[in-house]
């Protein structure tokens, strides 16, 4: 291909990241508590497994190529606060990878996400109930989370009440002074909510952010906040990573091309270390194709593509999404993107999770190469030859297709029989039993 943006080395992608909620990050097996989705959920695992948990995903990205852990809930009272979170944070240094902190500016919990902190952006505003975000009619907003999504009526920030301003960013300030471990943040302004107050509407028909049909986030809040709070974090952490989450896809807004907007003035302000990462899952109606290459405005910022592949929200957990990925490193290597993102919640112990993490960091390291490639260079010595790579891949896509799983099982127990390496079992026998489940589930359900 031709020269690539903002630092990106030719021929593949810089940057390889994990995205995980603490509740239902699960690589401590046969343990109490595991939840496998929620968004809002109660930490229900002792307080140490939520340690043990993320020590061993800092262990399989460094000895895999991720580069950063991001964690939603990494500051949370019920596992331990700031303590455990130094310890995550100060063990991947020191292997190489980075921890950052997810968090809602304006929602979410704020920095500290649960619990008793005067970071807490809940307990801030219980005490503060004029900086509330307001609907049309002047109430307080809350966003509630209903099961199985989480459990909370959770109080929102207005974004311009220059008390909440102070707020965040003395909060990103001593965050970065308390655990300097820390390797960054990704940066959100609120996804489930717009402030109707009088000023919150007039701010945003000035910055010009695209906010047209009123969806439930703003670009002009983003930029409204995130040059401020990207530079509070600098200047205590040179080498912090800024990750700036825009909720969507390039694709999507004419905004992120039109260098008439306020919004993107302002956010073309940051420094070229800037991380923009952009989602998956709100394509509307185009279609993402080699085409798209970034808006020009933005390439000389750093850029992460993060996607849904075998989650609650696209396919399901343990689904293998070998081709998806392929995908998904293939367009951003294309548009310009240096980087990729996954939900890194499940265990490898799980084989189809395991060729998915595999995936993600061989396709980021070879965006052209072809799915038959990985299966013979990674897949194969793994599965026991190119062949079995092969018929793993087109066998562990089956469980939308119950009606095959009888005779695709019978298969793999034949494969069984003639493998002798303990790991290349474990990853049959499990693509066995997942398959099954879904067998299983198929025969209950034409019962009920």
């Amino acid at each position: 291909m031709g020269t690539t943006s903002a630092g990106a080395k030719q021929g593949k992608l810089n940057y390889k990241l994990f995205w995980t909620w603490d509740h239902s990050t699960n690589w401590v097996l046969n343990t109490i508590g595991k939840q496998n989705c929620g968004v809002a959920n109660h930490y229900t695992k002792r307080p140490d497994t939520f340690v043990r948990d993320y020590l061993r995903v800092v262990d399989w990205s460094a000895a895999n190529g991720i580069d950063a852990i991001g964690i939603v809930g990494l500051l949370r009272d019920s596992h331990g606060g700031f303590d455990s979170a130094r310890r995550i944070c100060a063990y991947a240094r020191e292997r190489g990878v980075r921890i950052y902190l997810i968090a809602g500016l304006y929602a979410y919990g704020g920095i500290y996400y649960e619990g008793d902190s005067p970071l807490s952006l809940d307990r801030f505003l219980a005490n503060n109930p004029d900086c509330m975000g307001q609907a049309l009619d002047a109430s307080p907003q809350y966003i509630n989370f209903r099961f199985p999504y989480g459990y909370k009526k959770e109080p929102v920030a207005c974004p311009s009440n220059r008390k909440v301003r102070n707020f965040v960013l003395d909060s990103l300030d001593y965050l970065f002074m308390v655990i300097p471990e820390l390797g960054g943040i990704q940066m959100e302004a609120g996804d489930s909510f717009q402030c109707l107050c009088e000023r919150c509407r007039a701010r945003r028909a000035d910055m010009h952010g695209g906010e047209k049909r009123l969806p439930a986030f703003s670009f002009s809040d983003m930029a409204d906040i995130y040059p401020a709070a990207a530079e509070v974090v600098w200047s205590r952490s040179p080498d912090a990573w800024v990750i700036c989450e825009t909720y969507t896809h390039y694709i999507n807004n004419s905004v992120f091309s039109d260098v008439t907007s306020p919004a993107l003035q302002a956010m073309l302000k940051m420094p070229d270390q800037t991380f923009w990462q952009w989602g998956d899952r709100s394509f509307g109606q185009r279609v993402w194709t080699e085409a798209d290459r970034l808006p020009e405005p933005l390439r000389r910022f750093r850029h992460v593509m993060r996607a849904h592949h075998s989650t609650q929200w696209d396919g399901g957990r343990g689904t293998l999404a070998v081709e998806n990925i392929r995908q998904q490193c293939r367009l951003s290597y294309a548009a310009g993107i240096q980087g990729v993102s996954m939900f890194g919640e499940t265990s490898p112990f799980h084989a189809n999770t395991e060729f998915n993490y595999l995936a993600l960091q061989y396709f980021a390291d070879h965006p052209m190469d072809s799915v038959h490639s990985f299966a013979e260079q990674v897949m194969a010595p793994r599965l026991g030859g190119t062949a079995l790579a092969e018929r793993y891949l087109e066998l562990g896509v089956l469980a939308k297709t119950p009606e095959k799983i009888p005779s695709a099982v019978r298969e793999i127990a034949k494969i069984i029989s003639g493998v002798t390496d303990d790991d290349a079992l474990r990853r049959w026998n499990y693509l066995a039993s997942f398959l099954n489940s879904y067998y299983w589930e198929s025969v209950q359900g034409q019962k009920a």
